[in-house]
């Protein structure tokens, strides 16, 4: 009884402190709040003197950041790190370790805080005098240990090349954090050419009174090594041959880093597995190196399913089948189905990923589609035979036969007109590359496309002609957070001016990734559409057999006010012209806009709203001098997934 007393008193008074103490912080937290607000603030960071090291380089290096011009422009609220000379001081050692890792060893650094306008904003400056640096003017290769010949060694083209590239090089900079660099170059030049167990240190005499520094890197190339026994792990279905023969490795190769990273990369792209790992086990220094495989497969079958939204196709929903390795022999069996207010279509995907070698693939791909645009309506059905060759990550090329039967009507115009439903056979060559610089959302260098199209190859199909296109497209970065993004798309159509040919087989420019501020199609010749009572209700597009198209978009990440946001404005710019003799520069359409970015786990989300800088009275809707186009002809909005290039 006495320790529940004695329980309930404690448990009492510990309530009655915690009270307290809550208390006290409601009394205290306006005057602490105040202090915070009075204190001063770091607002502007500058540095100085810096001649070796650019500013955006040294800024990395210190905690004190000048306050951004987007938060600045919330005047009403105080921003910037509260002012601790403690830290400045600290900024300082930073900035001195920094200096003196890449050879400056007298580096002196000063800093001051001056005041600006307002009493709380205060200005840090360092001013940085670096002084002379350590340059080295010696720097030795000593080959040690047996097994191999160092003159082999020397006289290797990706050895001379990597003793070109050293950091450490004679005549440069002395950099102690360059010493990982510099092994690591040898290193992995000796690996490139057989040298499995090569081993590289790097030592240093420095001078500092002298600024001077003599170098000496030891090597131990070792034996050169071949593959011996390639074992595989983790493979469920999937025969070790396969794994081995998507590899591209086999015993009595000359071990090569690079041949072994490739190897990776091409199991890894395969259909059939998800993880992969290339390693050495633990094995003794000797002319032949095992290698284990280990892998993990994708499930066997799988469904996927897709939904999406955008002003062209309104509504798009998808989805998918795939059977994977169907027969034992890594083949792909896949359905596929996608539906939006635009078009229809269903196909099936036969996959054969390994014809040559791991580079090459063939799929089969009979298909039907329904296509529902402004000025046609086509129904298609038919076959694709392609062969695919990745010759890396950047560069792909295809070549491909396609046979359909088709069905196209064109709307908007009188029924008793004998050709407005046409059936023809199409059967036709395509030729297709592609090289990017870039994997991500985020383009990256440079991007080219070109496309060549062949049809009534042999005299087959009912139509002949012939077409080429080319997309080339430069992103330029100016910094972590903007970029310039340009794209010149061009095409050509040939074929005798006197035959019609069908609707899709013409260019046409306008919509959500083509020239913004026009919807789908709608930029370049249009006719005049009427309902049944012969009343005018707008404009469809006829197409043409050249097209021109540029466009220009500033990208800006807006991390700083949602993660993940961003901007662009652009200018974009084209035409279409039904015959080649038509072609005048001065025809050119522009449309300008902006828009918003978002990017998000499915894509980048995209809206820009479009606005037509020199349209014709075919684009405002004017027909016989009749306005019924409306207030808003001039613009168009832009809504979809994915960058608009």
């Amino acid at each position: 009884m006495g320790n529940s007393t004695n329980f309930i008193e404690s448990h009492c008074f510990v309530r009655i402190l915690a009270h307290l103490l809550v208390a006290v912080c409601f009394i205290l937290m306006p005057t602490l709040l105040m202090a915070n607000e009075t204190q001063p603030r770091v607002w502007k960071v500058k540095i100085e003197g810096n001649e070796t090291f650019d500013v955006i380089v040294l800024r990395e290096v210190i905690a004190n950041s000048s306050v951004m011009f987007s938060s600045r422009m919330i005047f009403w609220k105080r921003h910037g790190d509260i002012l601790s000379e403690t830290e400045v001081r600290r900024d300082v050692v930073r900035l001195e370790r920094f200096y003196q890792r890449r050879g400056f060893p007298d580096v002196r650094i000063t800093y001051k805080i001056d005041d600006r306008k307002k009493d709380w904003r205060k200005e840090v400056v360092f001013n940085i005098t670096e002084g002379r640096y350590i340059r080295v003017t010696e720097i030795t290769y000593d080959f040690v240990g047996e097994g191999y010949s160092p003159v082999d060694i020397e006289n290797h083209r990706s050895y001379v090349r990597a003793k070109n590239r050293n950091p450490l090089r004679e005549g440069r900079r002395y950099e102690f954090i360059k010493h990982g660099d510099a092994e690591g170059l040898i290193l992995n030049a000796l690996k490139n050419f057989g040298h499995a167990f090569a081993k590289v240190e790097v030592d240093a005499t420095v001078d500092s009174m002298a600024f001077e520094a003599k170098v000496r890197m030891t090597i131990d190339a070792g034996p050169v090594a071949y593959l011996g026994e390639i074992s595989i792990e983790g493979n469920e279905t999937v025969e070790p041959r396969i794994v081995r023969n998507e590899s591209g490795l086999a015993e009595g190769q000359m071990y090569d880093q690079r041949r072994l990273t490739r190897a990776q990369q091409e199991i890894f792209g395969h259909h059939l597995f998800r993880f992969v790992t290339i390693s050495m086990p633990e094995q003794p220094r000797d002319t032949t190196i095992d290698l284990n495989i280990r892998v993990r497969e994708n499930p066997l079958r799988s469904v996927r399913a897709q939904f999406g939204v955008g002003t062209e196709e309104i509504v798009r929903v998808g989805a998918s089948w795939v059977h994977r390795n169907p027969f034992g022999n890594a083949h792909s069996f896949s359905f596929a189905s996608r539906f939006s207010f635009l078009e229809q279509r269903v196909n099936v995907d036969y996959t054969i990923p390994y014809v040559f070698n791991t580079n090459s693939s063939f799929i089969i791909s009979p298909f039907g589609q329904r296509l529902d645009e402004q000025s046609f309506l086509l129904y298609r059905a038919g076959a694709a035979n392609s062969f695919v060759y990745q010759y890396s990550q950047n560069l792909a090329g295809t070549i491909s036969y396609e046979f359909t039967r088709n069905e196209e009507s064109l709307k908007g115009v009188d029924i008793s007109i004998a050709d407005s439903t046409q059936f023809y056979n199409q059967s036709t060559i395509k030729i297709s590359g592609y090289y990017s610089q870039s994997f991500l959302d985020r383009g990256k260098g440079w991007a080219i496309r070109p496309f060549v199209e062949i049809s009534g190859f042999l005299g087959t199909g009912t139509l002949r002609y012939d077409r080429g296109s080319l997309d080339v497209r430069r992103y330029i970065d100016f910094s972590r957070t903007s970029q310039l993004a340009l794209r010149v798309d061009s095409g050509i159509l040939f074929s005798p001016e006197t035959v019609r040919l069908p609707a899709n087989v013409l260019y046409y420019l306008g919509g959500n990734s083509s020239v913004r501020g026009w919807s789908r199609w709608s930029l370049g010749p249009k006719r005049p559409s009427f309902n049944d009572s012969n009343e005018f209700i707008g404009y469809v597009p006829t197409g043409g057999r050249l097209n021109l198209a540029f466009n220009t978009e500033y990208r800006q990440d807006l991390n700083f006010i949602y993660r993940g946001m961003g901007m662009a404005v652009f200018l974009d710019g084209g035409q279409i012209w039904q015959r080649h003799n038509d072609m005048d520069l001065s025809e050119l359409q522009f449309g300008t806009g902006a828009g918003l970015r978002y990017r998000s786990p499915v894509g980048p989300i995209r809206f820009d709203i479009g606005y037509k800088i020199n349209p014709n009275d075919g684009d405002l809707g004017i027909f016989n001098g009749v306005d019924k186009g409306g207030r808003f002809a001039r613009w168009g909005i832009h809504f979809s997934i994915g960058q608009a290039f």
